[in-house]
């Protein structure tokens, strides 16, 4: 059963940000770029860019700290949004503890996530999603015959698959349509599509303990 949770009616042009981040650099990039409003009842969620666009943030220090990250994440997918992403902080830093976060939001459940280098890309994504949102009901996580602004952060996943370039990348994104789809597709479905060396790495790199 989804959880019960708040669940805001978003002007367009405006991002609910959840009140813990008012003091962050993050709401200040963010107020610069878009109409914001604080709500302190948000809960596990920590950005609305719509009305149905669930967005929670994991920082360098959550994936550091462990498993505090996880009961947010699973909440979100119990919630059942219409969209949800996780943007997640990959530096030099939280590096080594990005796969075993990869394995368990994409793979296990099956949300979409978005690596950024801080809180000034993770502003630009946020205000790429309150712009789309503006723009196109569409779900942002599927691609039609091209990749929009927001699918070119989906796009860093894939890149850090070693040696898969992004006309290979882009090429999976529109033909496997999300991250999920492309992580539970076998061997010999990605094959066809970028060829036997790179679908062997792509394999490997979400099916590896």
């Amino acid at each position: 059963m989804a959880e019960t949770v708040f669940r805001p009616q978003v002007p367009p042009g405006h991002i609910y940000v959840n009140d813990k981040w008012t003091n962050n650099e993050l709401y200040t990039f963010l107020n610069r770029r878009v109409q914001t409003i604080t709500n302190d009842s948000m809960d596990f969620v920590d950005f609305y860019p719509t009305t149905e666009f669930a967005v929670i943030y994991v920082t360098e220090a959550d994936l550091v700290a462990g498993a505090n990250y996880r009961r947010n994440l699973a909440k979100l997918k119990k919630a059942n949004y219409e969209r949800s992403a996780v943007l997640v902080e990959k530096t030099t830093i939280s590096n080594q503890y990005f796969s075993s976060f990869q394995k368990f939001a994409v793979l296990e459940l099956g949300l979409g996530i978005i690596p950024v280098s801080g809180s000034e890309e993770c502003c630009q994504a946020l205000v790429s999603m309150v712009r789309m949102g503006c723009e196109d009901k569409s779900n942002p996580f599927m691609l039609r015959g091209r990749v929009p602004p927001l699918e070119t952060y989906l796009l860093k996943t894939l890149l850090t698959v070693p040696s898969l370039g992004e006309t290979k990348a882009q090429a999976l994104l529109l033909k496997f349509k999300s991250l999920i789809n492309i992580c539970n597709a076998s061997l010999e479905d990605l094959t066809k599509v970028i060829g036997a060396s790179s679908a062997q790495q792509v394999y490997n790199f979400f099916h590896s303990c």
